[in-house]
């Protein structure tokens, strides 16, 4: 008994005197409160925000991703809507993983804009190969306003029999359980109105394939994970699942004919409605086998576009929220406070940042990664530098490139006109 207060005597000094440290230096702080020091406490809730939102994905991401459900035929019937421009070697795998995917009441909804679009051969034959799959294939007849993807699906919106709507782009392979997931998540509240599925990519080998998984493992997939669990808006329309009345109530799909990323307006008007939205347990496996640098950085200034168009206050905060602005910001302001070394700071924030991406990484993959360690840093410090330049460049040039358009876009999203190019 005498040992153990004695082991106890010392810890709880230590603790006694590093609280008496931190309530001195408080203290000095509030005595000595200038504008430099404000700047430096606000660094440091700000970039401490940032470690929460790590900390938040990945507990979250370990508790919510990769649950699996049992067969329910209770569940309602899901109507698919794949929207399909042109093919590649991939399309054929994406698409039969729809074909043969297990559930007891579905329908495959294919849009196309035209009958002369090259994948409608693997479609039809994909028809052929599954005769006992329910399937529609639309050709787009009119346009109902700007935006080609709320063009080429309205008709199948319209003409869909079942009360959940799916969305799922061309480029998305499911897992055999994957509509179930998502049919299973909906309805397990009443106000549950749209759930989307985290943006992944499948395996695949190449390098602009491998940085692209880093990309979508780490820096989007915990926006996505902290977002969700913080009742944040930020559904994708590369695979989602919403109620068909609850959108209806909106006004349907033609209502966000003239505004970009339907689907964060899908979520914002559900939301103004009462409706909340959610992740399901599964990511969203993408698969297009045409990924290089090039068409990846498009891809990300395109949605680093829209997100300056909807919401113009990330133009202030998005450039600092990456590793290395973000530990500039916490290492010069924590010296300013309390007179610690730069460098040491900095590196610890280094590598608490790159273990927490990759530990959320690992969550998203569901075990092992396909790349080394190594390989997994060097990526990870591509996407890390990559950033601010994809990010200026989007802030230089206004302008949405997609598919065979050019959108100008009004601040809040909605398109002002299009350009065929």
């Amino acid at each position: 008994m005498q040992s153990s207060q004695a082991m106890e005597a010392p810890f709880f000094a230590t603790v006694s005197s590093l609280m008496s440290w931190i309530v001195l230096e408080i203290e000095k702080l509030i005595e000595n409160l200038d504008t430099a020091t404000c700047f430096a406490i606000i660094g440091v809730v700000f970039v401490g925000a940032l470690y929460l939102i790590h900390v938040i994905a990945l507990c979250y991401g370990i508790f919510h991703l990769h649950k699996i459900y049992e067969p329910d035929a209770t569940l309602p019937g899901v109507s698919i809507i794949k929207p399909i421009m042109g093919t590649d070697e991939n399309l054929e795998t994406n698409l039969t993983s729809f074909f043969t995917a297990d559930y007891h009441q579905f329908e495959l909804l294919f849009c196309f804009h035209s009958p002369q679009d090259d994948a409608v051969p693997v479609v039809k034959a994909l028809i052929e190969r599954y005769p006992d799959v329910d399937v529609t294939i639309f050709f787009q007849e009119h346009e109902v306003g700007f935006n080609p993807k709320i063009n080429n699906m309205n008709a199948a919106y319209m003409g869909a029999k079942y009360p959940l709507i799916m969305i799922s782009d061309s480029t998305i392979f499911t897992r055999p359980d994957g509509i179930l997931d998502l049919a299973k998540r909906i309805m397990s509240e009443e106000k549950l109105g749209l759930i989307t599925q985290i943006p992944y990519c499948m395996d695949r080998v190449g390098l602009a394939n491998c940085f692209e998984q880093v990309f979508f493992g780490t820096s989007h997939a915990k926006i996505y994970l902290a977002g969700n669990f913080l009742g944040f808006n930020c559904p994708t329309g590369m695979s989602s699942i919403f109620k068909k009345a609850a959108l209806d109530q909106c006004g349907g799909m033609v209502a966000f004919k003239d505004y970009m990323a339907e689907d964060y307006f899908f979520g914002k008007n559900l939301a103004a409605r009462g409706y909340k939205s959610g992740i399901s347990n599964q990511p969203a496996l993408q698969n297009s086998a045409a990924t290089t640098f090039t068409s990846f950085s498009n891809r990300v200034g395109r949605w680093a576009k829209l997100r300056i168009a909807m919401m113009p206050q990330v133009i202030l905060v998005e450039p600092l929220q990456d590793c290395f602005p973000a530990g500039i910001i916490m290492a010069l302001s924590v010296h300013y406070l309390f007179d610690i070394t730069v460098p040491m700071l900095f590196v610890i924030h280094f590598f608490f940042w790159l273990s927490m991406d990759y530990m959320i990484m690992r969550v998203m993959q569901n075990g092992p990664l396909t790349v080394s360690l190594i390989q997994f840093i060097g990526f990870w410090l591509l996407r890390e530098f990559s950033s601010p330049v994809i990010f200026i460049k989007a802030l230089m040039e206004p302008s949405v490139r997609w598919r065979n358009n050019i959108f100008h876009v009004k601040w809040g999203g909605q398109i002002r006109d299009r350009i065929s190019c």
